[in-house]
């Protein structure tokens, strides 16, 4: 399988609308369709959020699955729905190719931050927790939760975690309407809103740092 092109984060922050936040310690990012002169594909957008460093050449498989770099990721699919878990490629290209000429949104970006005691698998178990309580049961969304550990990579930036969460209500019988929560202008205080209480009552009963 040949290698796909690698794309860096600041390709990524070009496929992305930050809207601005009053905390450091969420973040909200809408992809829309089009990126200037460039369509967006949310198969691109985690690829990349799932390879913050670059793949060497030899990680690319014959079988096309795309190599993972980031410290740990897990898939949090809406219920009801026949996928197989680790089946990335499948989710985000099929996707893509049921996106409509009208549809104005394709995804939202979830920026999670937190302390650098945080071990990766916890930040995984408590997004993912969210994920599946807050997005997959109650919204019937499909989300990727992707872990960072910039510290790895010799940056002083703290441990992050991304969740990708596609747009449209996701069903057994196929991918639906535009999900109003993250289509209206208070969408990013009712997910910060609703993280903050969230973090709030589950991060104690972690280990503490």
């Amino acid at each position: 399988m040949k290698a796909l092109p690698w794309i860096s984060p600041s390709a990524v922050d070009a496929m992305l609308y930050n809207e601005p936040m009053a905390s450091p310690d969420f973040g909200f990012s809408l992809m829309r369709p089009k990126a200037k002169a460039k369509k967006n594909s949310t198969a691109d957008l985690a690829r990349a959020k799932l390879q913050p460093s670059k793949p060497g050449d030899a990680s690319w498989g014959p079988d096309g699955l795309w190599p993972i770099t980031c410290a740990t990721s897990r898939l949090v699919a809406a219920p009801g729905v026949a996928l197989e878990p680790d089946a990335l490629e499948t989710v985000f290209e099929g996707y893509d190719a049921r996106v409509k000429a009208h549809q104005k949104l394709l995804a939202v970006v979830l920026t999670m931050p937190f302390d650098h005691g945080w071990q990766p698998s916890d930040i995984l178990s408590l997004v993912g927790a969210y994920a599946l309580e807050h997005l997959a049961l109650e919204r019937r969304l499909t989300s990727l939760t992707v872990v960072h550990m910039p510290a790895d990579e010799l940056s002083a930036r703290r441990p992050h975690a991304h969740c990708v969460v596609l747009a449209r209500a996701h069903r057994a019988s196929g991918w639906g309407e535009l999900h109003r929560d993250l289509t209206g202008k208070d969408a990013p205080t009712i997910f910060q809103t609703e993280w903050d209480a969230f973090r709030d009552a589950w991060a104690p009963r972690f280990a503490p740092f």
